[in-house]
């Protein structure tokens, strides 16, 4: 079994055409947060940015953006249904964005190709994170900034919790992560990140909670934006295999308990991340 073998098969199949299709709701969904991690760029502008586990691209076009027109951004992601609509935002800065589908844990990066690592969720999903980021650390030139976010522990996050907990009055329950599991939580433990890491070459490294309110609002109806939320995340894997019946259930439940927190318009649920710099 080739490294993140699990994640390339996931990440190329229905979930990633599901969150192909679903991309343009999660940019909007999550352009608060990168704009809030993008406030943390340092000061000095990159020439050459590497924003690792891409996906569609969108926090990919908002660094080259912040970047300026003098500055290259190459988004990586194993990926593909993803980095097709990447490729289609690239349209709109082609001279300025690129993508690249590769695992980005062992791809032979040109050393010292890149003067700043960045990534929106991307990072929690290596299966040797260190390793991983030692491969990521020999691309940069010395001295240059890392800066990427990551979800805080699954119970920190009640936008997908209590999504989980209702579903699971309906299917069963998952075998347990064991430690480490590559996941959307896995770096939940900050000294774990920062063990990471030191141990992959990093140092200042800086560890900050960041709050974040997730508005989902693209559907009608509580029942459309529930609807939404069960394609992706946990929930998403919970109900892959179950028939139509146990899934309208799931939604059911599920908008049981997120009446709470619908306005009328749209569902606010709140979460928390960290936002993560180093340096190399």
């Amino acid at each position: 079994m080739t490294a993140n073998s699990e994640q390339i098969d996931y990440w190329n199949g229905e979930a990633g055409e599901r969150w192909a299709s679903y991309d343009d709701m999660m940019s909007r969904l999550l352009a608060p947060i990168a704009d809030a991690l993008l406030e943390r760029l340092p000061a000095g502008a990159a020439r050459a940015a590497l924003d690792v586990g891409c996906g569609g691209g969108s926090q990919s076009l908002l660094l080259a953006q912040r970047l300026g027109e003098a500055a290259t951004v190459t988004g990586i992601d194993i990926s593909a249904p993803l980095l097709d609509v990447a490729r289609r935002r690239a349209a709109a800065v082609p001279e300025q964005l690129q993508f690249l589908q590769a695992d980005a844990a062992v791809h032979t990066f040109e050393a010292n190709s890149y003067d700043l690592l960045f990534s929106r969720f991307g990072v929690m999903f290596f299966d040797d994170p260190e390793a991983a980021f030692a491969n990521l650390r020999r691309a940069l030139v010395p001295g240059a900034p890392l800066l990427f976010c990551c979800w805080q522990a699954l119970k920190d996050n009640p936008w997908t919790w209590l999504a989980v907990q209702a579903a699971l009055q309906h299917v069963p329950a998952p075998p347990p992560p064991q430690p480490g599991e590559p996941g959307p939580f896995a770096f939940a433990d900050p000294e774990r990140v920062d063990t990471i890491l030191a141990g992959a070459g990093f140092a200042a490294i800086d560890i900050q909670s960041q709050p974040v309110t997730l508005h989902w609002g693209e559907g009608e109806t509580l029942a459309d934006q529930v609807r939404e939320l069960v394609q992706i995340g946990p929930v998403g894997r919970l109900l892959a295999d179950q028939p139509p019946e146990v899934r309208e259930r799931v939604r059911e439940s599920i908008a049981e308990v997120m009446a709470p927190y619908y306005d009328g318009e749209s569902l606010a649920l709140e979460g928390r991340t960290w936002f993560v710099t180093a340096r190399a």
